[in-house]
């Protein structure tokens, strides 16, 4: 099963400036612009210990890209907290001491997990009752949009990465005037063509399924607005 990728705009809090030392809240139960659920019980870390690495927006094509390691890894309740040494002590990682100072002003706070579902409910599964545990697990119902909960996940890595596709995200991202609008409608437009990619087989049905995913995506940012 592919890479899979989710992001969120956490609550960040720098926990030691000299050594680089940042704790992330990397997940959560919220619906995505996806229209999914990860479940903060589901995730594992079979192989991700072995290495635990920080890297820039999902990319693995050079040693430039990584920015770090993961050093710390816990489920509090309803999220995945974890604690990242930045690699502000090799002189050479230029990027990295970029990231962490970007991090430590405020400018930086959006992590994404990639991972590989290893369990996981839609709402399209002939056997209607797990579906239904879950979505009443998560505390949501059928009317919410959810079209699948990951029930268990692998991490293989964490991301630093300018903004996320999560709602809440993109919500705390234009209160405080990082986002304006015509970012908004850009970003809604190019989450819409990732959700879709594999969607439709016509020009026409993709650019109808397009359409209402960006609409999703909007009206959880809106919904996300008013929460806060």
């Amino acid at each position: 099963m592919k890479l899979t990728r989710r992001t969120i705009h956490p609550e960040v809090r720098v926990l030691d400036e000299k050594q680089g030392i940042v704790e992330y809240t990397a997940s959560d139960e919220t619906l995505d612009s996806y229209s999914e659920v990860i479940m903060a019980s589901g995730w594992r870390f079979n192989d991700f210990q072995k290495n635990a690495p920080f890297v820039d927006s999902h990319n693995y094509g050079s040693i430039d890209c990584l920015l770090g390691r993961v050093t710390d890894y816990a489920v509090k309740g309803k999220t995945l907290v974890e604690t990242v040494k930045w690699a502000i002590d090799v002189p050479t990682n230029t990027l990295a001491i970029k990231g962490f100072q970007m991090t430590a002003a405020g400018y930086l706070k959006a992590v994404s997990v990639g991972f590989i579902p290893t369990r996981y409910v839609t709402k399209w599964d002939s056997d209607p009752k797990p579906w239904k545990d879950a979505l009443a697990t998560v505390g949501m119902h059928e009317e919410d949009g959810c079209r699948c909960i990951f029930l268990e996940q692998e991490q293989k890595e964490l991301s630093a990465c300018v903004i996320g596709a999560n709602p809440n995200a993109v919500a705390r991202a234009y209160k405080a005037g990082i986002v304006d609008d015509a970012f908004l409608e850009l970003l809604s437009v190019e989450q819409a063509k990732r959700a879709t990619a594999d969607a439709a087989d016509s020009p026409a049905a993709a650019a109808s399924a397009r359409q209402r995913a960006q609409m999703r995506f909007l009206t959880g940012f809106q919904l996300a607005v008013k929460k806060l």
